[in-house]
């Protein structure tokens, strides 16, 4: 008879960050089943271990050095992670775009074993919103911790996975609500038939559900199991003779790493433009998702607040250049008279060309980047990114791609916005100082120089190829600057300043450049 592989087969794990020993050829070894809890100090290994084991990091992931081998039920990682495993965060990572429903969705649309859809989904879903007490109406953003919590493990429930993890599940919680978070982990385990794996540092609430506790000991560097009536004695006498010092071990060096960093930011700079470049190519895991995003994305970078904000941006730029240009005209009794119908062609070719593209540009690199910086960062500070990766997705499939298309479609509604009440406004300031001209005849000369021979648009391209440039590099840029570690609001914050800062300068860059090339006088 054929044995059953385990759940988590560990052998001889070695872990090295940047040099330091985290794990030394540690073993373990999970049944089917089973819930264990991994315990430990702060900074022995435990969210290393969850990270390993989702394959959310491997030999690749800088600063890891990994060897040995991890199975999830016969199979290896990466690969095992995406068929077997499915994770509830400490902090929660629910999209928050979405309602509890859509959540729920999200999770069985995304499935890698046997698909569901249709009213059999519908039949999975309502159970598991009844099971859990939810309301799918709701947004997450609206539900109580403990709801966010049960819709996490629901959607997790709903993608199915053969193993589910927990991170810290009564983080901040109160005793009464920690020990219904402990009856809702057993319940699920034995109801569903899966196997649980909690990390966790509340062994009060949790021992007791467990049928083994696994210590990750900071002195052997290796998985040690304990019985439950000696685990809070064991971890008591290991933080009295701790002797890790985690500011030491995540001090940096100083000044000499200052060349080195310059050096790995430049490289994942480029990277993230090869990234951009290819990720234009729409490889959605699913289409109706895809596209639920897109639609999103466009919401957020161009329709809404961001066309009536160009809107004024526009009129208030007709308005300025064509009162200023009237009312400044050198000798303006003799040349005004003369020169009012080029002057009038000035003002519509240097609105065209110039001035609106790079204007709308600006505001896009300030507005949208600072809102994608936000969202994305927003996304990575709430492990809604890593969500995504442990049902197999590659976030930049959803985010990156439609952020990116977004702009490019966006790009040309608000060039155009801004052009059309640009020109109104220096319509209204012709009208109001000029009352014996007709509208016909500021409509005539208005257009008399963007028209030339067959080119029914002169510099038509060079607008379209700034716009796609300005466009494809804001998007890049203000992703790149979200999907960066977030550790605190904090570094949310700095995100969106330095997607404005360098979004801004990029645009600058490329309509300083492509009008240096579009006028050349050679």
């Amino acid at each position: 008879m054929r044995t059953k592989p385990l759940a988590i087969d560990i052998n001889k794990l070695s872990v090295r960050i940047a040099g330091r020993p985290l794990l030394q050829e540690a073993s373990l070894k999970v049944k089917e089943g089973e819930i264990v809890l991994l315990v430990g100090l702060s900074g022995s290994g435990k969210s290393v271990t969850l990270k390993l084991l989702l394959g959310l990091i491997n030999s690749n992931t800088r600063p890891f050095e990994i060897e040995g081998d991890i199975t999830l039920f016969g199979d290896s990682l990466p690969g095992a992670a995406q068929e077997h495993a499915g994770i509830v965060f400490q902090d929660f990572g629910l999209l928050d775009e979405w309602s509890t429903r859509e959540n729920l969705q999200f999770g069985l649309d995304h499935r890698r074993k046997e698909k569901v859809a249709g009213a059999e989904g519908k039949v999975i879903i309502d159970g598991l919103l009844s099971e859990l007490n939810l309301d799918g109406r709701v947004r997450t953003t609206a539900l109580s911790g403990g709801m966010k919590q049960r819709c996490a493990i629901a959607r997790t429930l709903a993608h199915d996975p053969d193993i589910i993890f927990y991170d810290e599940p009564t983080s901040g919680l109160d005793p009464a609500m920690s020990a219904q978070v402990a009856e809702r982990i057993r319940k699920t385990n034995a109801e569903h038939k899966k196997t649980s794996f909690v990390v966790t540092h509340d062994l009060g609430s949790l021992a007791g559900i467990a049928d083994r506790i696994i210590l990750l000991d900071p002195k052997d560097l290796a998985y040690r199991e304990i019985a439950k009536d000696r685990v809070h004695q064991v971890m008591a006498d290991l933080a009295s003779s701790s002797t890790l010092d985690e500011e030491s071990r995540e001090r940096g060096s100083g000044i000499k790493a200052v060349p080195k960093r310059f050096l790995i930011a430049s490289g994942r700079s480029l990277e993230a433009m090869v990234i951009g470049i290819l990720a234009l190519i729409p490889r959605w895991p699913r289409a109706k998702w895809g596209l639920r995003y897109l639609v999103y994305y466009l919401r957020l970078s161009t329709f809404g607040s961001a066309l009536a904000y160009v809107a004024i941006c526009g009129f208030i730029l007709g308005l300025i250049i064509t009162w200023f240009t009237f009312s400044f005209l050198p000798f303006k009794t003799y040349t005004e008279p003369l020169l009012i119908d080029n002057v009038i062609g000035a003002i519509g070719f240097s609105l065209y060309r110039i001035m609106v593209p790079g204007m709308v540009a600006m505001l896009v690199a300030a507005r949208s980047g600072a809102a994608i910086a936000a969202d994305v960062g927003n996304r990575v500070y709430t492990k809604q990114t890593d969500a995504m990766r442990s049902f197999g997705i590659d976030p930049n499939r959803y985010l990156l791609t439609n952020i990116l298309w977004a702009h490019l479609i966006g790009m040309p509604i608000l060039i155009a916005v801004n052009f059309l009440f640009a020109r109104i406004a220096s319509l209204v300031v012709f009208a109001a100082i000029k009352p014996e001209y007709s509208t016909y005849f500021w409509e005539a000369e208005f257009t008399r120089f963007l028209a030339n021979d067959g080119d029914v648009f002169l510099g038509t391209k060079w607008l379209v190829a700034k716009s796609v440039i300005s466009a494809l590099g804001v998007g890049t840029i203000a992703t790149y600057q979200g999907m960066r570690a977030k550790m605190s609001g904090r570094d949310v914050a700095n995100a969106v300043t330095q997607a404005i800062i360098w979004s801004t300068l990029f645009v600058l860059l490329v309509q300083t450049v492509g009008a240096l090339l579009e006028f050349d006088p050679i």
